[in-house]
């Protein structure tokens, strides 16, 4: 499952679950640019994965990846210092929590841009890019266990994970002729990075109760899923959804409104 050579771009790839793939895609001979809207976030952990992948490069990128332009500049800067890029993660994110009647449509838009409209921005461009330079690519998405289930309080984060894995489904279709192949990754309930809060207590023991596999997932889980759908060994699969959830979606999700919002009627 050797990606050397090959030069990769991980929206968000400055902590948790963005951070992990980029280690993953370098550990398996990819060079990688990682963007974050933080400047030194973004720096330091671009140190952090080339200390940590000797031979290897990650280049650090300030971007907002709902903005064309910033999209615009990361796969430039990309190509200028690693070369044509084979490889797109699209695992910038953002949350937050509200029911229906109560979530401001600040909240709704800033959702569904982080995730859904930057996944769409820089999907379209790895294809342009990659139909330009005759890459063969790979491009993974970011969906969410969310999808399978249905619980109060997070509308408009499911909708957007939605919308990812059907856009991911129509890229596939359209992108196939070009040898492209795109796919998505749903995790199931990763504890948030550092710095990013901590899951309610009684959050997690419902969790534990939806698994099949009695542990939550860490970023390394998806990190390697993403890998493997960037790889050769993915080479004829394309257009699908990998769940990697330690089988949350064979009970359901607990309800967010619930554990998170206090509880409502």
């Amino acid at each position: 499952m050797q990606l050397a050579g090959n030069t990769a771009i991980i929206t968000g790839g400055s902590k948790g679950i963005g951070y992990a793939v980029a280690g993953y895609l370098m550990s398996h001979g990819a060079d990688v640019v990682i963007t974050s809207r933080t400047v030194a976030e973004v720096q330091e952990a671009a140190a952090k994965l080339s200390a940590a992948h000797p031979g290897r490069r990650a280049l650090p990128v300030v971007a907002d990846t709902a903005v064309a332009a910033d999209v615009e500049r990361m796969y430039a800067t990309a190509e200028e210092k690693l070369g044509p890029v084979a490889v797109a993660a699209n695992v910038a994110g953002n949350y937050s929590l509200g029911e229906i009647a109560d979530l401001s449509e600040a909240d709704w838009n800033a959702v569904l841009a982080t995730h859904l409209t930057g996944t769409f921005l820089s999907t379209r461009e790895a294809i342009r890019r990659m139909r330009t330079s005759g890459t063969a690519g790979a491009i993974v998405n970011i969906g969410a266990v969310d999808v399978y289930g249905t619980t109060r309080g997070n509308a408009h984060y499911a909708a957007a994970k939605a919308g990812i894995l059907k856009f991911t489904e129509a890229a596939a279709l359209e992108a196939g002729r070009y040898g492209i192949r795109v796919n998505s990754v749903s995790p199931g309930v990763v504890p948030p990075a550092p710095g990013d809060g901590v899951l309610p207590d009684t959050l997690t023991k419902a969790f534990h109760r939806t698994f099949a596999v009695d542990r939550m997932g860490e970023p390394s889980d998806i990190g390697k899923a993403v890998v493997f759908l960037a790889s050769d060994y993915a080479s004829w699969i394309t257009g699908v959804d990998l769940l990697v959830d330690g089988g949350t979606h064979l009970r359901g999700l607990p309800d967010y409104a619930d554990h998170l919002l206090g509880g409502s009627s």
